[in-house]
């Protein structure tokens, strides 16, 4: 039951004539500071100029309106309209919800949208570096929320595979032996990411004659098809790094796309797209702009005077692509750092005209840093995501052994994965992420090892209970509630909640913060309500709540895409 909703709804049919909209009485909606005051409050205040009324008096109205019921007992202390929901009616149907709809508990079916989401976006022949990762794990969030209401997302990643990067990449390359150019077993995408760095770091050297070397490569691998067609091999199996790269952050990708396709797509297109729109475009001494002054957006430069295509050109070849490939799809999401921000507003205010049919928003993400400062590529193979990955694997089995805790491989790389994913995700997106291992690793914290282990330890209480076959029957609530039943029932019954919110806006934070505060309850309730020491009805009922709230915990932490492990 939602409960928030009949409360809200109970007010709005007394004040309907004169506030019009239910959704802004259930916005005001909240819970009191302190839960002898209730478990729902309504400000009156809020409302108090509409009905010219001071909130005393609306409170009291609404008091004297709406009578207490088997659901809620009503109360009203200093403008404010409060609600008490009945506890053992509370605590029954939260259980009977979550059980009975269980992987599908919190679920909403109120997006039916179709949308093609831009994330992954790391280049072939390039490092992967835990920068990209943030991005990676952003976008796998968007796509898990909108998928649990009820939307059909695409996932897809565009890497960009020609240009002055490759022809460094490969510059480098060309210069090992044959025994140095095989390809590894293993980090592939690391292999790949060390020859970027090493080209990098030998053109700093001699920086005049290499770049000209490098100059001279690019012209070369325009002009010779047996080299583009080694190159391409090359950076499709530096894109196939990536997606195993993504496997292992259980990340998967509808489909690919790349800016040499890109490119080739909107010399196709460019034409028929110019003469539908010549006020728009313009043409100085070669050089192709977008005219945007009107929009206060300046000129947005597609074409240089040399002919080349810039990256704006490519987006208008890849939406074009997109299309193609989903037909049905209008709505086009890119998860971008926020650096790009106003490029972004230049590139949707373009296909405002061009393609007028569809909608383009950008999720934008901050950057992130360790404690030892910002993550840059060029800095050395210490900041690639391997290096990282592997630094996490050592630090979590050490703080294992370090607190007695059983483990095996698996287990590590489930806290390990659910450490960087928690991280990436537990700030407000736009925001700067600092990314300090030591706190991330605290298992007493608010950190991932301890929300998994909240779960770990819910499954040890159920496995030890031999509570497999406990059915809704044996629910029987006779006896007098503790706190700290109620206030794990009311967390689980906020997550639907929580999951709204979340995807209003893609706050990944939200849902963060809602599982380290769901498990902080339950360990409270696992501290002072014990469950295998008391008579039969108490034990049934508290351990269909704790099924209950590892099934929360579950569905949650499968919108961040961490995983409970199988013990710890």
């Amino acid at each position: 039951m939602d409960y928030k909703k009949l409360f809200a709804d109970s007010i709005f049919q007394v004040l309907k004539d004169d506030v019009k909209s239910f959704q802004e009485i259930l916005n005001l909606t909240s819970s009191p500071p302190s839960r002898d005051l209730g478990d729902l409050s309504f400000p009156c205040f809020a409302v108090s100029k509409i009905l010219k009324k001071s909130p005393q008096e609306i409170s009291k109205d609404l008091y004297l309106k709406i009578p207490s019921n088997e659901v809620f007992t009503f109360s009203e202390v200093n403008g404010y309209f409060n609600a008490k929901i009945n506890d053992s009616l509370l605590l029954k149907e939260t259980i009977t919800e979550v059980l009975t709809k269980d992987k599908e508990y919190g679920s909403l079916k109120i997006d039916d949208k179709q949308y093609v989401i831009d994330t992954f976006n790391a280049n072939p022949l390039k490092t992967l570096h835990i920068g990209h990762v943030r991005n990676i794990v952003t976008g796998d969030f968007v796509s898990r929320i909108l998928t649990f209401v009820g939307a059909d997302p695409k996932p897809v990643s565009y890497g960009g595979d020609i240009g002055t990067h490759v022809a460094k990449w490969y510059w480098y390359y060309s210069k090992l032996t044959d025994s140095e150019k095989q390809i590894p077993d293993k980090d592939v995408s690391k292999w790949f990411g060390s020859i970027y760095i090493k080209a990098g770091l030998l053109l700093e050297e001699n920086k005049e004659v290499y770049t000209k070397e490098i100059d001279s490569l690019q012209v070369e691998i325009m002009q010779s098809s047996s080299l583009q067609e080694e190159i391409k091999n090359l950076a499709n199996k530096s894109h196939q790094a990536y997606m195993d790269v993504g496997k292992e952050l259980d990340v998967y990708l509808d489909s690919s796309f790349f800016e040499s396709d890109t490119e080739k797509r909107f010399f196709e297109v460019k034409d028929k797209l110019f003469s539908e729109n010549k006020e728009l475009f313009l043409e100085d001494d070669g050089a192709i702009v977008a005219d945007l002054k009107d929009e206060s957006l300046g000129n947005f430069i597609l074409i240089k005077q040399n002919g080349a295509a810039l990256y704006g050109a490519k987006d208008i070849g890849l939406v074009s692509l997109k299309k193609e490939r989903y037909p049905s799809c209008n709505d086009f999401l890119y998860v971008v750092a926020s650096e790009q921000d106003f490029y972004f507003k230049q590139l949707f205010k373009l296909f405002s005209f061009i393609y007028p049919s569809t909608t383009h928003f950008h999720i934008n993400h901050g950057l992130i840093n360790t404690s030892e400062g910002k993550m840059k590529s060029r800095e050395g193979e210490s900041f690639l995501y391997e290096d990282f990955r592997d630094s996490l694997f050592s630090g979590v089995k050490n703080k294992l052994i370090e607190n007695g805790l059983d483990f095996d491989d698996s287990i590590v790389r489930d806290i390990s994965f659910g450490v960087i994913k928690f991280e990436m995700l537990k700030t407000n997106l736009n925001k700067t992420i600092v990314f300090d291992i030591s706190s991330a690793l605290d298992f007493q914290g608010d950190s991932s090892p301890y929300v998994q282990y909240s779960g770990v330890r819910a499954k040890s209480i159920l496995e030890k209970s031999n509570s497999s076959d406990l059915s809704l029957d044996s629910l029987i609530i006779d006896y007098s509630l503790e706190e700290d039943e109620i206030l794990l029932a009311l967390k689980i019954n906020d997550f639907k909640e929580k999951v709204f919110v979340s995807y209003k806006g893609y706050k990944s934070h939200v849902m963060v913060n809602y599982v380290l505060e769901l498990s902080h309850i339950f360990n409270k309730f696992y501290t002072n309500c014990p469950v295998l020491v008391v008579n039969e009805n108490t034990k049934n009922t508290r351990l269909l709540l704790i099924k209950a709230f590892l099934i929360t915990l579950n569905n949650a932490l499968n919108l961040l895409g961490i995983k409970v492990p199988s013990k710890m």
